[in-house]
Order: structure tokens, then C-alpha cells, then sequence
């Protein structure tokens, strides 16, 4: 064999050589390329996933907080009037909303079911000859109270915004400590309602 096709056949088996290697390159290129593929592949799935449980987690917190506890209650006395003796709650017996379930007329207590912010008023007519006093307590400890004089059927009024927490009471009573008042017999005059503010 001559010096030209000894060069020649080096020639070509260098270039297939080199073919082979830049193959053999290009294929472990490409695999590793692929491996990449799939861990980033991998990743988005893992993310994905990840957001859509925040996602479900924010919707629930949402709903929570639009589905805030309704808590709003108004009661009036019945038909028949009321005397009562020293510090004597007033029974509001005749429910016209109770939202919650807080307020118990058999009693005419207030229970708080969640703590927050309350609202309450209370509306009273007296009946002659002795002037009335009414106060608002929470927890048997007064926070604001009303006189409506005993000059005929006059008309006492109050009202306050206070924080309750879960499970303290608020109700009205004979703010006297001794002696009796008469709350009107007729109609509903005599109101006492509440509500959560936030």
C-alpha cells in the first residue's frame, strides 16, 4: 500500500473516529439533557401541586371568614308587666330574633358563643308611681345603665359597645340594690337586643 492510501485510510478512520467520539458526546449530551428534563419536569409537578394546596387552603380560610358566626338576638317583654325586686333581671320572654341561639329568655341572659366586639340596647316603658332604673351588666358588674321617671309612663333608654370574651353573660336588671321597680304590661315597650360587631 502506498504512502497516499495509508494517509487516506488514517484520514477517514481519524474522521470516523472523531464522528464516533462527537456521537458518543452528543448522546451523553442529549441523555444528560434529558435527565434535566425530567427533574425539571419533576419540579413543576412538585410546585404545581404545592400552589393548588395553598390554593385550597386560601378558599377554605375564605370561607371561613365570609361564613363569620351570625350572632343577633331582640326580645321585649310579653303581655304581662314586670315588678322586680333588688338587682332582678329582666326576663325578655318574647323572642322576635335569636340568631346563634346566645340569647336564653327564660332567663333573659346573653351568652357569648365566640369573643369580639357586642352591641348592646335596652328600652324600657315604666309604670307609675316609682321612677325605674334599669342597667346593663356584664358578668353581674354594671356597664351603663338608664332612669325613666315615675311621673306617668315615661321612657328609658341605653345602649353600649363592649368585648366580650366566649361564655361571658350580659343581661339587664333592677339597677336598685333595694326596692322594687314596675316595667309597662302592655305591648312591647320594653325591649333588649344585641348583636357581634367584628
Amino acid at each position: 500500500m502506498d504512502l497516499y492510501w495509508i494517509t487516506v485510510v488514517s484520514l477517514v478512520t481519524g474522521m470516523v473516529n472523531a464522528l464516533n467520539l462527537t456521537s458518543n458526546n452528543q448522546q451523553s449530551e442529549i441523555a444528560n439533557l434529558k435527565q434535566e428534563v425530567n427533574d425539571l419536569t419533576a419540579s413543576v409537578r412538585n410546585l404545581t401541586s404545592a400552589l393548588n394546596h395553598m390554593q385550597a387552603e386560601f378558599q377554605m380560610l375564605n370561607s371561613t371568614l365570609n361564613k363569620r358566626q351570625s350572632v343577633a338576638f331582640s326580645a321585649c317583654l310579653g303581655s304581662s308587666g314586670r315588678t322586680l325586686g333588688p338587682h332582678q333581671p329582666v326576663e325578655f320572654d318574647s323572642v322576635l330574633l335569636n340568631d346563634g341561639g346566645a340569647y336564653d329568655p327564660r332567663h333573659g341572659t346573653f351568652r357569648a358563643p365566640v369573643s369580639g366586639d357586642y352591641h348592646f340596647a335596652v328600652t324600657f316603658v315604666n309604670s307609675p308611681p316609682l321612677g325605674s332604673w334599669i342597667e346593663i351588666v356584664r358578668d353581674g358588674n354594671q356597664l351603663v345603665y338608664t332612669y325613666a321617671d315615675g311621673n306617668g309612663n315615661n321612657v328609658g333608654s341605653t345602649q353600649v359597645n363592649i368585648r366580650l370574651e366566649a361564655g361571658q353573660d350580659v343581661w339587664c336588671r333592677n339597677a336598685y340594690v333595694s326596692g322594687t321597680i314596675t316595667l309597662h304590661s302592655s305591648g312591647k315597650y320594653s325591649c333588649f337586643s344585641g348583636h357581634i360587631i367584628s
